[in-house]
């Protein structure tokens, strides 16, 4: 993992303990229901290359076991690009660019289109340059797979939120909760509650 990635969802990760997430594995029950939340989720299908790209990132990230038969939710995306040099030499010759791609994520009710959640991140990679253009297209290509992979796990961070904030989620969360306190304790070695003890 770059230092730039690991420091941008290490910052995101921060932002987001401020309102109350927490990682999927440490949620329980929580945890769960927004898995099971993902599960519904049908992906835009892709326009290009590059669409694909960050399409298959969020098909292993928020859908690992296959497209949804019955959504319930529609996530689309589009992304925008742009490179820019960040070191030139005194000849003005580029040996190193910042590719920036900005990714706008809009989640959407499957069956009425009704807008749920709209979600903008912005990722970069830098890569070097040498007098080879295949060589150049390779790096340039890499940093693109990285940038749009980050946008993936930024995404999952902040759907995963999204659905932990839905009151009618909350709900369901502790309803599930409870019904695992419940089962747990009713198997041998399981909690009791004082007094019940014979």
């Amino acid at each position: 993992m770059s230092w730039s990635r690991a420091a941008s969802i290490l910052l995101l990760g921060a932002a987001l303990a401020g309102c109350g997430f927490q990682p999927l594995y440490r949620q329980g029950g929580a945890g769960q229901t927004v898995i099971a939340e993902f599960a519904d989720i049908a992906i835009r299908q892709p326009d290009d290359r590059r669409d694909q790209l960050l399409r298959d990132q969020l098909l292993d990230m928020l859908t690992p076991r296959g497209t949804p038969s019955r959504p319930r939710y529609l996530l689309e995306y589009k992304i925008t690009e742009s490179i820019g040099a960040v070191f030139t030499t005194r000849s003005e010759e580029i040996t190193r660019n910042n590719m920036n791609v900005t990714v706008v994520y809009m989640l959407r009710e499957y069956e009425s289109g009704t807008a749920l959640s709209a979600i903008n991140t912005s990722t970069y990679a830098s890569y070097n340059l040498t007098v080879a253009d295949y060589a150049n297209l390779i790096s340039e290509k890499n940093a693109r797979e990285r940038a749009l992979r980050d946008s993936a796990e930024q995404l999952r961070i902040r759907l995963a939120n999204f659905f932990q904030q839905r009151p009618d989620l909350k709900a369901k969360a502790k309803a599930e909760a409870e019904a695992e306190a419940a089962r747990r304790a009713g198997q041998p070695g399981g909690y009791e509650a004082p007094g019940t003890r014979r």
